[in-house]
């Protein structure tokens, strides 16, 4: 099962909307070489969800992608560096990490015209076409070590902006006591 949080912000024709405000005949940015730069929407699915996400951070996915937090089925097809892959494979349990759904958590899945992939938080995601909503549109390739080490460098740079935990401060004055 594949599919975003229903409060990520997609990029429509008339800027960002929430997934869960998307409808069908609305018009998508597709950033998938060879098609409309703008797909329509077939079909939106709503779908309670209890299991594990996979939450990517900020800037995980080069370009600044996501903009921010992302929560993501671990089915979900993303597109780095050109090609898709499932983001249950990039997992390395800091700069892409595995948490439970919340309760009443709902997953979106969208169903465009065509094989395409949206902008979602300024990261390329896949999604279903028309017809085909198990379906694959984007041929997902194995991890190698060149992304696995980009994962890890972002990591990394993560773990540096969270502020480290400082020992307790020792006033000179209290030590000569």
């Amino acid at each position: 099962m594949k599919g975003i949080a229903a409060d990520s912000k997609v990029m429509t024709s008339r800027g960002d909307r929430l997934a869960a405000k998307l409808g069908p005949g609305m018009m998508l940015l597709a950033v998938t070489p060879g098609i409309a730069p703008f797909q329509r929407v077939i079909g939106i699915r709503q779908l309670p969800y209890r299991g594990p996400l996979l939450r990517v951070r900020p800037g995980v996915l080069g370009n600044m992608a996501p903009s921010e937090d992302l929560l993501l089925l671990p089915d979900q097809g993303v597109v780095f560096q050109g090609r898709a892959y499932r983001v249950a494979d990039l997992a390395d349990g800091v700069a892409i990490r595995r948490e439970e759904a919340p309760p009443g958590f709902y997953a979106i899945d969208i169903l465009l015209q065509g094989h395409a992939a949206i902008m979602v938080q300024g990261a390329a995601l896949e999604v279903g076409f028309a017809g085909f909503s198990s379906a694959e549109p984007l041929q997902r390739v194995p991890v190698d070590q060149a992304i696995s080490a980009h994962i890890a460098l972002m990591a990394t740079e993560l773990e540096l902006d969270e502020p480290p935990e400082l020992p307790s401060i020792v006033s000179p004055s209290s030590l000569a006591r």
